[in-house]
C-alpha cells in the first residue's frame, strides 16, 4: 500500500509498505563436494516514508530530489539440514530488523514522441546507509558463523523507472553495498508491474 500527500505529481510527503511472505529451494555446491538441497521460508515487512522536492524544471522533465528512510524486517529462516558427509548445518539468524537512510536524485520526464501519453521514465541514482541489527549466522556441528561487516553498510544505487502505461510499470537498478571487513555485495534488479482497475 502506497500513500501520497499530493497524488497528481507524487511531491511532497510519501509512506510505502508491503508484506512478503516468501519460500525458497536453495542448493548449495562447492568445489569437490555433494550439491546439498534445503529450504527456507518467513516473513519480510516494510514501512518507507519520504519527501520529494522538485528542485527545477523544463519543458518536458522536471528534477527532484528524494531524502527518504526505510525499516524493514526479515525472518526467513533455513530448515536444519545434514550433509551428506554428516555435518549437521544449523541457521541460527534471528529476525533482523533493516534500517536504511538516503536520498535519491532522479530526473522525471518523456520523450517528445509521447506528448500526450502517459509515458515517463525516470533515471535515478540514490545513496543510502544500511543498518542491520542481527548478522546471518550458521552452525555446523559445534562450530557457529556469522558474515562479518554487514552490521553497517554503505550503498550506491543507479537505474530506471519506467510508466508504460497507466496500468504497466517497469523497473531495473544496479546497487553496489560495502561494509568493514571487506564486505562487499553487487546486486541487480529487474521488475515489471501491472495494475488491474
Amino acid at each position: 500500500g502506497t500513500w501520497y500527500a499530493n497524488e497528481a505529481d507524487k511531491s511532497g510527503t510519501y509512506v510505502d509498505s508491503w508484506v512478503l511472505y516468501n519460500w525458497f529451494d536453495n542448493k548449495v555446491m562447492g568445489q569437490d563436494q555433494a550439491t546439498e538441497s534445503y529450504r527456507s521460508s518467513g516473513v519480510t515487512a516494510s514501512v518507507e516514508a519520504g519527501y520529494s522536492v522538485k528542485v527545477g524544471e523544463s519543458s518536458r522533465k522536471s528534477y527532484w530530489i528524494q531524502p527518504k528512510a526505510q525499516a524493514v524486517w526479515m525472518d526467513v529462516q533455513a530448515d536444519d539440514h545434514r550433509e551428506r558427509n554428516g555435518t549437521r548445518v544449523k541457521d541460527e539468524t534471528q529476525g533482523n530488523l533493516m534500517t536504511r537512510l538516503g536520498v535519491k536524485a532522479y530526473i522525471s520526464g518523456h520523450n517528445a514522441i509521447d506528448d500526450g501519453k502517459s509515458r515517463t521514465f525516470q533515471p535515478f541514482i540514490e545513496a543510502n546507509w544500511i543498518h542491520n541489527t542481527q548478522p546471518t549466522r550458521i552452525r555446523m556441528d559445534d562450530v557457529s558463523n556469522d558474515m562479518r561487516g554487514s552490521r553497517n553498510i554503505g550503498e550506491l544505487k543507479t537505474g530506471v523507472e519506467g510508466q508504460i502505461t497507466p496500468q504497466l510499470s517497469v523497473w531495473g537498478n544496479v546497487a553496489q553495498q560495502i561494509g568493514d571487513k571487506g564486505y562487499s555485495d553487487t546486486q541487480g534488479m529487474l521488475g515489471v508491474k501491472y495494475s488491474f482497475k
